[in-house]
């Protein structure tokens, strides 16, 4: 068991790492545009593509999961397009950044020994990145609901706590991930085999059955808590006021992928250059 010293220790480096992100959130801001231009600076569409690539996933999941194995009935009254839309998108978000997140500081050292700016500030930066994109799906997804008939509403305020929870929890993984993966080139592996699973196991495409212990065990997975949030803010469905226990859940488990990665990054971040 960790004493005292242990935890006020990680609480040290967490307020190190929010000073720096405090300090540095306009290097932050000019790198995550710098890295969404070079990303596609050698193509003539560039940010369709930002745009395009998802949509052609949804298009795809609603053949699939829509009419092939629902046969197109809706979701307790939902439209499934727009059901479905309104958790894939933070999923895209999710998927997305966890990856570059992970392998964000090894695959920059280089910059980082020009520029010398806190090693914390990339995992930041590349989420930013993402981010940009993720909130004109957000946009899209908005006026698809309204299509359907569900127009903006109190519940769409909810978005100003689910979007900047799922940032949090983004950059508490990224951080420690990319602490790991610097060290330990293995995890990068071993990230994107379970992005891949989560994807299926996380009930983005598919409903879980009620009162079952499988949905209990599913909820142990914080990522439900996040995809459920934005279907409450995107239609109303309630979720975030009905299941405050399991946002407390998702806060604990938050705060302590946060802690942990701060303190694996602060005591190892002075010999990344040497594993690299």
């Amino acid at each position: 068991p960790r004493d005292g010293s242990g935890c006020e220790s990680d609480m040290n480096a967490l307020r190190t790492i929010g000073g720096e992100l405090k300090d540095h959130l306009y290097l932050i801001f000019r790198l995550s545009l710098y890295e969404t231009k070079s990303q596609y600076s050698m193509q003539y569409l560039g940010w369709f593509w930002e745009i395009m690539t998802p949509l052609l996933q949804i298009g795809v999941y609603w053949v699939v999961f829509g009419f092939g194995i629902r046969g197109g009935h809706p979701v307790d009254g939902i439209p499934f397009v727009f059901w479905l839309v309104s958790g894939l998108i933070a999923w895209f978000f999710i998927g997305s950044t966890i990856p570059s997140g992970s392998r964000s500081i090894y695959g920059r050292v280089a910059l980082v020994s020009k520029m010398h700016f806190p090693l914390s500030t990339i995992p930041a930066y590349v989420i930013l990145a993402q981010f940009y994109r993720h909130l004109a799906m957000i946009a899209l997804t908005i006026v698809l609901g309204s299509a359907f008939g569900y127009f903006p509403g109190w519940h769409t305020l909810e978005l100003f706590y689910i979007v900047p929870a799922g940032v949090i929890f983004l950059y508490a993984v990224s951080l420690l991930l990319s602490a790991l993966a610097t060290m330990i080139r293995d995890v990068q592996n071993m990230v994107t085999s379970a992005i891949r699973m989560l994807m299926y196991l996380t009930p983005i495409m598919w409903i879980p059955p009620e009162h079952s212990l499988f949905k209990m065990l599913l909820m142990l997975n914080p990522l439900v808590y996040l995809i459920e949030g934005y279907r409450s803010a995107l239609i109303g469905t309630g979720y975030l006021m009905d299941h405050i226990w399991y946002g407390a859940y998702f806060w604990s488990v938050t705060l302590g992928i946060l802690l942990v990665g701060a303190a694996v990054h602060i005591r190892f971040r002075r010999y990344f250059i040497d594993y690299v």
